[in-house]
């Protein structure tokens, strides 16, 4: 499980998700799950979690999730974002928030997630949902398609 933002935003994998030590230990109060066929077994009342059943594909619209559950990750208290694996479903809907919330630019989320989280890496899919979720939000690019395949990929 990784901070990305002190005490408020921590980004996982299936097993940071059902590890109810480490729930309690960091305060997360929220957990939201964007990866299908994922089971979160925690009995603990106190904690809210969200299910959606994303596939870490290209066919997966997940910018169409982007504004619902950073409003979600907003209005909780400590929240846990997983996947599968904590590297490109989880990592991306992470960054959007970051971006929306933050108003920091799709090159400067993606370089602050990946300085908590080194081996995230969304996929080509999500990256272009990430472009286009920046375009909206700021009418226009900080990066172009090419750029953020290096960024991403290669560093």
């Amino acid at each position: 499980m990784s901070e990305i933002i002190k005490n408020r935003l921590y980004l996982g994998d299936m097993f940071d998700a059902n590890n109810e030590a480490e729930i309690k230990n960091n305060n997360i109060t929220c957990i939201i799950c964007v990866a299908e066929r994922l089971q979160i077994n925690i009995k603990e009342p106190n904690i809210t979690v969200y299910k959606y059943e994303l596939a870490d594909d290209y066919d997966c619209n997940i910018g169409l999730y982007f504004d619902e559950i950073s409003q979600i990750i907003n209005s909780e208290r400590t929240v846990l974002v997983n996947c599968a694996a904590g590297i490109s479903r989880s990592s991306t809907i992470v960054i959007a928030y970051i971006m929306q919330y933050y108003r920091l630019t799709l090159e400067q989320a993606f370089k602050a997630v990946r300085s908590k989280r080194n081996q995230i890496c969304p996929n080509k899919n999500f990256m272009k949902h990430l472009l286009d979720y920046e375009l909206a939000l700021f009418g226009k690019n900080s990066l172009t398609y090419n750029e953020c395949i290096k960024l991403f990929y290669y560093t």
